[in-house]
């Protein structure tokens, strides 16, 4: 099918997506996988059905377009504000050390400086798509390390400015440094102040002539529109895209715009993890496997680390630090950019643009299971770091009893801390964010920096004396070994936790905790007592209906 119409490569790219999520789902894997694997048999480097590279990758820009638009109206802009303190230096730290590593390991394979400059510069960028992608289908695109990944991710995709600029300048062919750094300087510092003006402008307009289907033209127009400017600036499309949805994001109609644009972010984010495994010849893969597999060692495990020390370094909790470190371990679409200018700059030969294209491949193929692994890392790391932190952290906690220990001061965490403030019981936090514990005992917070699975930490928040342990930590298994180390000091400690599941719930009872609390059966139940005082329902009646359907999911 390399001839045809437009129609004819979108169905190729749709069909083969399908059956690639298809047994994706029948294997219980995640759909990335089945995306990229479908890639690879319609690709030109396979045998059978072959679509047309250069057009499913046209169209795959729109699922780049559609993905980060969504991410970034799903997030907020003032937690990216508060992330960027973090993400900025962080970043450009990162991507400097990894250029560096990269930069030494080419010339001990004998490359030039400029195709070993050109290299670590490649390494050196992580795919805010793929985060996006494998964190929402985590579920945990509104969490911290989402956030800092994301902020970070934007500051990789910034710095790449400044690393083309100097690409061309020190490479083979000419071309103005000047005139790129205008373009990129146009776009920050004109367009993205402009929009915050007149995309909220342009949208309660369109939303004022209550048509849906010119609303949702208009938001799709106006996330085509300004990541095709930022291409055309030397921007990149996914940049573009996410700051785009930023701006809108912090509308009054975010909800609506979510609910027009989602659906096509779902169709194309597939064509695009498609034309990335059109890219890979598997032939290449095998001759070259030795450099490929340091390559990918680069990216995933180097890469990763760096990343997960200089977060630390730069304030991150351990958790958040090691979670990030694992979402970031991976390149994809920029990473593809910067290896085709360096192609066209002649700073790169084909054999190391086919090395970065193949290895670059098979980290996205990767990045789910990374990320599977990271708890695993985590508690390592855990083990070891945190305890060692915790040795600096002099701070006494003062003698106390009948008291609650809270787990975590997210947003949950914090609100049960405030209604145990108002009604004047006694708590102490565990907290493993070091920032966080600081404001909370410059607030006169009794708190304590440390891993809550961690027995010497639970021990030192005095819990054999302590009447309850409230677990707001999203994280099951250092819930779990909270739970357990309580049980085993202080039968007469009642616990309780935030769960995100029933099967959740259910282990945590059958281990001792009082009561496991599913947040989305909450949210079921108070808004079903809410629509059945509207109706009238007398209030014993309600609750007795509530407390069947209680019954019935336990």
């Amino acid at each position: 099918m390399q001839s045809g119409g437009l129609l004819a490569h979108l169905i190729t790219a749709l069909v083969a997506a399908m059956i690639g999520a298809a047994i994706a789902l029948r294997l219980r894997q995640p759909l990335i996988i089945g995306y990229v694997l479908a890639g690879v048999a319609i690709g030109p480097f396979t045998p059978g059905v072959m679509g047309n590279t250069e057009a499913i990758a046209e169209l795959a820009e729109l699922g780049i377009i559609f993905l980060m638009f969504v991410i970034g109206v799903q997030l907020s802009l003032r937690e990216l504000l508060r992330a960027s303190r973090i993400a900025i230096l962080g970043g450009l730290i990162q991507v400097a050390a990894m250029i560096g590593i990269g930069y030494l390991i080419g010339r001990a394979l004998g490359w030039s400086h400029v195709a070993s400059y050109a290299f670590g510069a490649v390494v050196s960028n992580s795919s805010s798509t793929v985060l996006g992608k494998i964190l929402s289908d985590r579920g945990e695109i509104d969490s911290r390390h989402a956030r800092l990944g994301l902020a970070w991710s934007s500051v990789q995709d910034i710095s790449t400015v400044a690393i083309v600029a100097v690409l061309a300048f020190v490479s083979p062919s000419e071309k103005s440094v000047g005139l790129l750094l205008g373009k990129a300087a146009l776009f920050f510092f004109g367009v993205v102040p402009l929009s915050f003006w007149v995309l909220p402008w342009v949208l309660r307009r369109a939303s004022a002539v209550r048509s849906r289907e010119f609303f949702a033209v208009a938001v799709i127009t106006l996330a085509l529109a300004m990541a095709g400017g930022a291409s055309l600036l030397g921007v990149s499309l996914a940049l573009g895209a996410f700051l785009t949805g930023v701006v809108v994001g912090e509308s009054d109609l975010a909800h609506r715009i979510l609910g027009d644009v989602t659906p096509l972010r779902d169709v194309f984010s597939g064509i695009f993890f498609v034309s990335i495994g059109m890219l890979l010849d598997p032939k290449f893969l095998v001759d070259a496997w030795a450099l490929v597999l340091l390559t990918v060692a680069l990216i995933v495990l180097v890469k990763g680390a760096v990343t997960t020390f200089v977060a630390r370094w730069v304030g991150c909790s351990v958790r958040v630090a090691v979670l990030m470190g694992a979402a970031l371990a991976q390149s994809a679409e920029f990473s593809f950019l910067l290896a085709r200018i360096g192609l066209e700059e002649g700073a790169l030969t084909r054999p190391i643009f086919n090395l970065l294209l193949s290895a670059t491949i098979v980290t996205i193929l990767l990045s789910p299971m990374v990320n599977n692994l990271a708890p695993v890392v985590l508690r390592w790391v855990q083990g070891q770091k945190v305890r060692a932190a915790q040795d600096t952290d002099t701070v006494a906690p003062p003698a106390i009893e009948n008291h609650a220990v809270v787990c975590g001061y997210g947003r949950v965490g914090s609100i049960v801390c405030k209604l145990l403030a108002q009604h004047e019981k006694p708590y102490v936090v565990v907290e493993e964010d070091l920032r966080l514990v600081e404001e909370l005992r410059a607030r006169g917070v009794i708190t304590l920096f440390g891993d809550a699975g961690l027995p010497d930490v639970l021990d030192r928040a005095q819990i054999r004396s302590a009447r309850l342990l409230v677990l707001c930590i999203p994280d099951m298994m250092v819930a779990r070994r909270a739970l357990e180390h309580a049980q085993d000091v202080s039968r007469a400690t009642t616990v309780l936790a935030r769960t995100h599941s029933y099967e959740d719930r259910s282990l945590l009872q059958s281990k001792g905790a009082g009561e496991a609390v599913v947040g989305e059966m909450e949210l079921a139940i108070e808004l079903g007592r809410r629509a059945l005082d509207r109706f009238g329902v007398e209030a014993a009646m309600a609750e007795r209906s509530l407390s069947e359907i209680r019954r019935t999911l336990a």
